[in-house]
């Protein structure tokens, strides 16, 4: 019943697009709110604390902790925003963006394991051509833990923004490719500023936006996007020792990649590597493909 009641509800403001723009707006003024806070509570705490430029700093791995913090304020200021949208905004419960409580722990298992193939397929293609050499391998918890929190911060932090919420709304409006689309080429877009970005590292972004949100079209469902999302940033970079898009971060192997930066992405990491392009458009339409398939099965 409350379902039913939910879906009669019309949002506060008709157009998705106007919607999704003040969003936009919101959840930037919110997040640099809380993490100015943040920093300035740094400096306070820590007088040797400063950001002289905010490229450099974010990547540092010596500046990982500053980091982790300023993470988990940025997915606390999202969550925050993406709240209030919905509940005065769109007239929807929170919940409603996809955190549906059946069948979640395939979707979990799913996300994650594609996300281990895709980056264990770029990593081995690579070691066993040539274009990459094993330099060192060092277990530390702090790698190993540390870096997994942070980046289920960064997994919940943008699946809950991108698919969550943009891609969500503008589905109600629109073709739900044309919202996909359009959802894929912002997040293209928000990861821009990143260092050393180049343009095949912008054009994967903007096919991961496909990829992460090709089951989302289909099932409103955010635990396969989100434990993808995982999984790809901690074996990129953590476990496999690439840059995630473009910053360093702490490795358990230590590698160095030789040979075309088409081929093994450069400076970015694997994320600017064409290998990368064509596993994505493959597994873009392998999950769009899969999710059709189920769609008519329950139909007949």
């Amino acid at each position: 019943m409350e379902n039913k009641n939910e879906n009669l509800r019309k949002p506060a403001i008709k157009y998705a697009w106007l919607r999704v723009l003040l969003f936009i707006i919101g959840v930037g003024i919110v997040t640099s709110i809380i993490q100015a806070v943040g920093i300035v509570i740094l400096m306070i705490a820590e007088t040797d604390f400063k950001i002289d430029d905010f490229k450099s700093f974010i990547s540092d791995p010596e500046n990982f902790n500053y980091m982790l913090l300023l993470k988990f304020l940025g997915l606390l200021a999202a969550l925050l925003t993406v709240w209030i949208f919905r509940k005065y905004i769109d007239r929807q419960s929170f919940m409603s963006l996809g955190f549906s409580t059946k069948k979640n722990g395939k979707d979990m298992i799913a996300g994650f394991s594609f996300g281990v193939v895709l980056i264990s397929f770029g990593f081995l293609f690579l070691y066993f051509t040539n274009y990459l050499r094993v330099v060192d391998i060092i277990f530390d918890v702090e790698t190993i833990f540390g870096t997994f929190l942070f980046f289920v911060f960064v997994a919940i932090h943008e699946e809950v923004v991108f698919r969550g919420y943009i891609l969500n709304n503008l589905m109600k409006s629109m073709n739900k490719y044309v919202a996909l689309a359009i959802s894929a080429a912002l997040f293209a877009l928000i990861h821009g500023i990143n260092p050393n970005i180049n343009f095949v590292a912008i054009v994967n972004l903007l096919l991961a936006g496909f990829v992460l949100g090709a089951s989302y079209i289909h099932t409103k469902n955010l635990w396969l996007p989100i434990f993808f999302h995982l999984s790809w940033n901690y074996f990129l970079g953590p476990i496999y020792g690439f840059e995630v898009s473009g910053l360093e971060i702490k490795t358990m192997i230590v590698q160095e990649v030789v040979g075309s930066d088409l081929i093994t992405g450069g400076k970015f990491g694997f994320e600017g590597s064409l290998i990368l392009t064509v596993l994505l458009i493959i597994g873009f339409f392998a999950i769009d493909r899969f999710y059709k398939n189920n769609e008519k099965k329950q139909y007949i």
